[in-house]
Parts: C-alpha cells; structure tokens; sequence
C-alpha cells in the first residue's frame, strides 16, 4: 500500500515520523510523502489530494478533522488511524485496537463513504455543541500549561457547573432556555452512556440533544441517570433525528465546539448533514 501521512507527533499518542516510517516499512506500506498538521496548507498536499492518493492520517479527532475537510467530495481516501488521546471518530468505524494492531492488519480494508455534518461553514466528523461544553474547552485552553490535561478537563467542567450558564435559544420557532445543545453527526444513542453512542455513520442524518434542565442540580441527575440507562424517562433532553436544524441566539456569536476543537461562530448556528462527503478506508 502507497500512503501520504499526515500526522500530528502533538497528539496524545506522541508518534514521531521516525516511528511512523518504521510501523510502515514493518507492514509493507510505503510512505510516498508526509505532512505535519501545520503543513495542511501546502500546495502539494492539496494537489496530491485532488489527483486521488490514500491519506493516512495519525492523530485525534482534531487531526480527523482537519484533514477531512480537505478531502471533501475528492477522489482520495481518508485511511484514519489512532493517535490522540480519545480517537472516537476512528473506534466508529469499527477499528478497535492500537495504531500498531491496526497496522498489523492493514493488508484487509474496505472503503466506505460517509456523512459529515456541518454548522455554518465549520465541518464535523463526530459532532458538535453549543453551551456547557465549549466553555470548558475555553476555561481548559486558558488553564496552567504544567497542569495535566485531564486535570485541566475536571476544573474547567466544574467551574462551568457552578457558574451554569442557560443560553436563550429560539429552535423550530419555540423559545427556550437551555445549558448545551449537542448535535451529533449521524445516529447516537444516549440511553446507555454518559458519552453519546454513535450507531451509524450513513444514515443521512443529525442526532439533536436539548438540555432543558433548569438547575445545575438537575443537570447533574439527568447525567447520573444517562449512566445508569434511564434517560428516557427524564424530561430534561429532548433527543431528535433530523436532517437539518437552525438555532437561534440572543448572542450574536458563541463559543462552539466540533471534534474536541472551539471556535465562535456567529448566530444563527444552522447545523446540516452531507451525506456520502467522505470516502473512508478502514482497516477490517
């Protein structure tokens, strides 16, 4: 197999080009050429891109992320491999294991094509939140470099309890009040896991989670309850299938999250599916 790598030797696994290029020569693939993330730009990736190659991408769902949207609606295929701290776009695919266990059986693939989702002109591969959770990516980012990042993870989603904002948001015409809207790309499911479940990744579609609860108090038990699987009986989400949905804010702008990345983003948030964007190789 020829392969053009991406990788990001920042990410949570810490793989340097090095060790990249050792992993591949072990497991007959050839690396025609490599990229860092800060490379994204060249012109010669965005040319080998258009001519159709497999990019092998090494790194987290940021990294996923960044490299797909420059594979949209192209001939190439996106080959994702672990090397972050979470890689949960790469575990949807179905591919379980280290990057070196994927490696060792990279000689049976299968290409697929799947959706992405979009807000405004900002791509997803996984999903994407308005609310609690891209203030604490903002408090995370801005917390002492020598702190650990899990650690920095905690206080920032405890400081973002206490102070507990609820954004005022019109959604198909109805008026609410709500801490975190999450939108995910595909079908998730949520009545299981404290972390939304994706189900599929070709349906066409976007999973659409309000928070309605009022209280942080009540946040906290709508979140214990998901742990033990009995978020359906709660009034505090309300979970939609759809294809498309607009929110609006009073806020000309909030901070919004897709893939474990922030940005702001101006009101009104328009969240979309694109179905069948991504060609995708996936080690079997």
């Amino acid at each position: 197999m020829r392969v053009v790598l991406v990788y990001n030797n920042a990410s949570g696994g810490k793989y340097t080009l090095a060790k990249l290029r050792q992993l591949c020569r072990d497991n007959n693939i050839t690396i025609t050429y490599s990229f860092t993330v800060r490379q994204l730009g060249s012109p010669k990736l965005a040319q080998l891109v258009r001519r159709g190659v497999i990019i092998m991408a090494v790194g987290g769902d940021g990294t996923m992320n960044s490299v797909a949207r420059l594979m949209i609606d192209s001939p190439s295929l996106l080959l994702p491999l672990p090397g972050g701290t979470l890689n949960h776009f790469v575990r949807d695919l179905g591919m379980k294991g280290s990057l070196e266990e994927l490696l060792s059986h990279s000689d049976k693939t299968k290409e697929t094509t799947i959706d992405v989702g979009y807000v405004n002109e900002e791509l997803f591969l996984n999903n994407s939140s308005l609310g609690l959770y891209p203030f604490t990516l903002l408090d995370r980012k801005r917390s002492n470099p020598l702190v650990t990042k899990w650690a920095a993870a905690l206080y920032a989603g405890i400081r973002q309890l206490i102070v507990f904002r609820r954004q005022s948001m019109i959604i198909d015409g109805v008026k609410l009040r709500s801490p975190f809207v999450f939108v995910g790309n595909n079908r998730y499911n949520i009545t299981s896991s404290l972390i939304p479940q994706r189900t599929k990744l070709t349906a066409g579609v976007l999973t659409v989670i309000v928070a309605s609860s009022a209280s942080r108090w009540r946040l906290v038990r709508a979140g214990i309850n998901v742990m033990r699987g009995t978020v359906s009986h709660l009034d505090d989400f309300t979970v939609q299938t759809r294809k498309s949905v607009v929110v609006y804010t009073h806020a000309s702008q909030l901070p919004v999250s897709f893939d474990g990345e922030v940005k702001y983003v101006s009101s009104p948030f328009t969240y979309s599916s694109r179905p069948k964007s991504l060609r995708v190789l996936v080690i079997k």
